[in-house]
């Protein structure tokens, strides 16, 4: 009885670990039919979308497909230019639309990653070449001056001479006369910026391709005589876009020599010699080797690309310490290398000369415009929307302001900047410029950039003028590049 009861336990102690095997075994099968293929690429597909093979109104529809991969897989779209690689997208979408803001040839890569970390990519396509939205065969329209000098200039003459330079270099340029009488029946008043209605007419109506706006800065006609010009380009239609900025101040006295014998004195000359300037550098951008700075996604820094010092204000510019701002904060959660867009409101002037909040405004679109990860909104569009709404910024933007301003529906700025100008002295005697600037995140409701710089012509200059800043211009020019560099590196 003992033997039997023994047998049928041992009996059941077998069925047991049989049946607990055949289940480990089939659990074994099922977790092994469960694992995930491993994440391969299957392929890349890029293509030319409907539109001009140009920066900004061009794109490329680019997709990737990929097959297994453990958990989410994320994807990520990146661009090679000049040697450049930058990061454009990167999330769960496998597709993406791509336009770049500024010319140039261009290859793209997609890069797949799945939850364990592991990654493939399609490899760098083709190239892909975007050319300038604008060309020198293109018609422009040529506004009138725009005078915030705070003197009495020869607007008509300055105008005039930069019709010149354009027509002597092939552009084709809009009559006078036809512009003029678009001007008087659209009760065009305002030459400092285009505005969505001016910018579409003159698209519509006339066939206007590029819209050339001119700032003078500043007009001297005495010893030493001083010129200094703000031009940009502008893409019109019912969204005028910034092609292309840059300015140029001269003195008299920027190179006098031995003896004086290169001193400049006359006015006249300043300008031929600073238009010239300005004409071959919207040449440069046209032919793709106008500068700009690059996000590397490699170490995510800013790289320069076509870095050049020939003309205008390009980086060759030297900043030195004495130029550097005061004193600075940038908010830690700011991401320079993020992609913004940025409205700069005139600054407020605080015991300047006339003008001077613009003065500075200027320079700061000309800077942020040279990143390529940065687009700025048309000053005209900025200031028709403070007209529009009526904004009166005594103390400089209001959250209330900010929030019109960062809003989809209106202008859709992530960055707000403004500031304030202390004294800009750049006529009689040794320059001088003070200024602070203020960047407003207009969807976290935050400042994330605050600053303030002051400087003269001569600081740090003690022998045979080396290194002295005759122009307010030229501090300007330095002082703000020295804010964006902090603000963007």
């Amino acid at each position: 009885m003992i033997f039997l009861i023994n047998f049928l336990n041992n009996r059941a102690c077998v069925l047991f670990l049989a049946v607990f095997l055949l289940g480990g075994c089939a659990q074994l099968e099922q977790l092994e039919q469960e694992k995930p293929e491993p994440l391969a690429m299957l392929g890349m597909d890029v293509a030319w979308q409907e539109g001009p093979q140009t920066a900004r109104l061009g794109s490329l529809r680019c997709s990737i497909r990929t097959s297994g991969g453990s958990g989410k897989v994320t994807f990520e779209l990146q661009t090679l230019k000049a040697g450049i690689a930058t990061i454009e997208h990167s999330g769960e979408e496998s597709t993406w639309s791509w336009s770049p803001k500024e010319p140039g040839i261009y290859r793209v890569k997609t890069t797949a990653t799945d939850d364990t970390g592991a990654s493939v990519d399609s490899g760098w396509s083709a190239e892909y070449r975007f050319d300038p939205p604008v060309g020198s065969g293109s018609l422009y329209a040529v506004l009138p001056v725009d005078n915030i000098s705070a003197t009495k200039a020869p607007l008509a003459e300055i105008h005039q001479a930069l019709i010149n330079a354009l027509t002597e270099k092939g552009f084709q340029i809009l009559a006078h006369e036809t512009l003029d009488d678009f001007m008087e029946k659209n009760r065009v008043r305002y030459t400092g910026g285009l505005n969505s209605e001016i910018g579409r007419k003159l698209q519509e109506e006339l066939g206007v391709e590029g819209v050339f706006i001119t700032s003078l800065e500043t007009w001297q006609d005495g010893s030493p005589p001083r010129v200094s010009l703000v031009s940009r380009v502008d893409l019109p239609g019912e969204w005028p876009e910034i092609l292309w900025i840059d300015s140029v101040g001269l003195t008299g006295d920027d190179a006098p020599g031995l003896l004086g014998i290169g001193r400049i004195k006359s006015a006249e000359q300043l300008l031929a010699k600073g238009v010239d300037s300005l004409v071959n550098s919207f040449q440069l951008y046209l032919a793709g080797g106008y500068p700009t700075y690059r996000v590397a996604s490699d170490r995510q820094e800013m790289r320069v690309v076509n870095s050049a010092n020939s003309t205008a204000d390009f980086f060759g510019t030297k900043i030195e310490r004495r130029h550097q701002p005061r004193f600075t904060y940038r908010a830690p959660d700011y991401d320079p290398a993020g992609r913004y867009s940025v409205a700069v409101v005139p600054f407020l002037n605080v015991d300047a000369r006339k003008y001077a909040g613009e003065v500075v405004a200027l320079h700061f679109v000309k800077q942020l415009s040279r990143y390529e990860n940065l687009r700025v909104v048309e000053p005209g569009l900025v200031r028709q929307i403070m007209l529009d709404y009526r904004m009166i910024m005594e103390a400089g933007p209001s959250l209330a302001n900010s929030d019109i301003l960062a809003s989809e529906n209106i202008l859709g700025a992530d960055i707000v900047f403004s500031g304030k100008v202390f004294d800009y002295q750049g006529t009689l005697g040794m320059s001088k410029v003070d200024f602070s600037v203020q960047a407003f995140d207009g969807e976290k409701r935050e400042v994330v950039w605050t600053s303030r710089s002051y400087a003269t012509g001569d600081e740090g200059v003690y022998f045979f003028d080396v290194g002295r800043v005759p122009s307010a211009h030229g501090l300007t020019t330095r002082m703000s590049k020295a804010v964006v560099d902090l603000l963007e590196e």
